[in-house]
């Protein structure tokens, strides 16, 4: 059997070795190892950013640079387009399977990869009032009467919190007003005094007959104590004299506020 060798010179590749330094496809390696992929670097002086994007060199502190010449971590890797790392993971991706526990990755200011804490499950804080019956009110078109015992008090750490309220509320009309037309009757959310933007209206039938106010929200309150409560006002007489009032009682009451601690 006859073996062949073959001897190819170095400068036959493209190859350059100066001061301990070797350029693939350059004359003018910038580290102990470096490849012009394009072939478009400057025969003297440093690449320019795009002449580096097709770069790959190794330098004497044993740093790895991808598509840039003077990397200064083990791995740098410079994609060439801004928020896009140029690092693909084919067999990874986001539809793969959890697989065991570990911790998140993320990249800080400098784009240095770094790992972050497992987000806890979060907490929830929940304020609430729970009745079957409460005290009798009077009703009327001329102002905004509380419930009897839906006022609460919550407290906001530093931050503020998105709160979420949910309120049911069964009501007992007693007596109604005379000249009495099927009237209007709102209940409204106010936080620390004001109005919110929350109500539900019915209108009332006989007297004995019951109504029904249910609504959810989610508003954001700023770190301390607010006051929440419910308030009914008539806000159509239809035939019943200003001022003259309708006789509640709460017959059953729901109404909770809560907030999420990560």
């Amino acid at each position: 059997m006859k073996k062949i060798y073959f001897t190819i010179s170095l400068a036959v590749l493209g190859l350059s070795n100066t001061y301990a330094q070797i350029g693939i496809n350059t004359s003018n390696p910038r580290s102990t190892f470096h490849i012009d992929g394009g072939k478009d670097n400057p025969a003297t002086g440093a690449p320019s950013l795009a002449q580096s994007n097709n770069d790959f060199v190794v330098t004497s502190a044993g740093n790895v640079g991808v598509g840039n010449s003077n990397p200064t971590n083990k791995l740098e890797i410079t994609s060439g387009t801004q928020n896009v790392s140029g690092v693909k993971l084919t067999n990874l991706t986001s539809v793969s399977p959890t697989l065991g526990t570990g911790q998140p990755l993320a990249v800080d200011a400098s784009g240095n990869v770094i790992t972050i804490a497992n987000s806890a499950a979060p907490s929830v804080v929940t304020y609430e009032v729970d009745s079957s019956s409460g005290a009798d009110f009077n009703v009327s078109d001329l102002a905004w009467t509380i419930i009897p015992n839906s006022q609460q008090t919550v407290s906001i750490p530093a931050g503020g919190k998105s709160v979420f309220i949910n309120f049911m509320l069964g009501i007992d009309y007693l007596a109604l007003p005379a000249n009495s037309g099927a009237s209007y009757y709102t209940a409204r959310l106010y936080i620390d005094g004001a109005p919110a933007n929350v109500f539900q209206t019915t209108q009332e039938r006989t007297a004995g007959a019951q109504t029904q106010y249910n609504f959810n929200t989610v508003k954001f309150l700023t770190a301390g104590s607010h006051t929440l409560d419910v308030r009914m006002s008539r806000t159509f007489n239809n035939g019943v004299a200003s001022g003259t009032a309708m006789p509640c009682r709460p017959i059953s009451m729901s109404f909770n506020a809560s907030y999420l601690i990560n």
